[in-house]
């Protein structure tokens, strides 16, 4: 029989809801559908997501034997809980991170994730394009730039960490802090500031470029 997983732990944002991932995932049979949300029959019980577009056309058809698998965000409320579910761990991620932009919600997140995709809303919040975040409901170019603004660099910490090299087997560590080095400034990091988040890194815990540059833009706070 089907379960929730539950992926534990409660955090509060920084606009004071009260955020919990009692629910990271969900599988079962859709049993009702609407053109934002499906219920997903769970061992029994009825659990009403809410999805974005790209979501919502990769769920089964109502009563179709096969199951839908979802990815879940979870809000609880003092007086509701609700579910917003994604085809793919990225798409899930995304929406989170724009959750965290002041003046974006849940509802105007999964409109945003709505009229575009994924790779499409990263490629114009690396290009500081407004126009397809614009599209979404709820979404003014205030909002639209703000978006911008607040994940910009953390997309682009992203791209920086993705384009560094694997490490080869037997390599110095010299040769990895060069690499993080120059990807910190490419990122905009002062020389100052490169150093620290080299110094911050454990070099024997984390030999490998991708690995230390995660660790220094932590530190640096990225």
């Amino acid at each position: 029989m089907p379960r929730p997983d539950p992926a534990g732990g409660r955090r509060r944002t920084r606009r004071g809801r009260s955020a919990t991932r009692l629910i990271g995932h969900l599988r079962g049979r859709v049993i009702r559908a609407a053109q934002d949300q499906v219920v997903l029959d769970v061992g029994g019980v009825g659990y009403l997501v809410s999805l974005p577009a790209s979501a919502r056309e990769s769920v089964p058809a109502v009563g179709a034997r096969e199951e839908a698998a979802l990815h879940i965000h979870t809000v609880v409320r003092e007086d509701q809980l609700a579910l917003y579910g994604f085809a793919s761990a990225e798409d899930l991620e995304l929406f989170q991170m724009l959750i965290q932009v002041d003046g974006v919600g849940p509802k105007v997140a999964l409109a945003i994730l709505s009229v575009a995709s994924r790779d499409v809303l990263k490629r114009a919040i690396l290009a500081d394009d407004v126009a397809p975040i614009r599209r979404a409901s709820g979404v003014g170019a205030r909002t639209a730039q703000k978006v911008i603004i607040d994940l910009k660099p953390r997309l682009q910490a992203e791209a920086a960490l993705l384009a560094l090299p694997s490490t080869p087997h037997g390599a110095s560590d010299g040769e990895a802090q060069t690499q993080v080095e120059s990807a910190l400034r490419s990122l905009g990091f002062s020389a100052q500031q490169a150093k620290q988040g080299l110094d911050a890194v454990d070099w024997k815990a984390e030999p490998a470029a991708q690995a230390a540059l995660a660790a220094a833009l932590k530190a640096l706070g990225r």
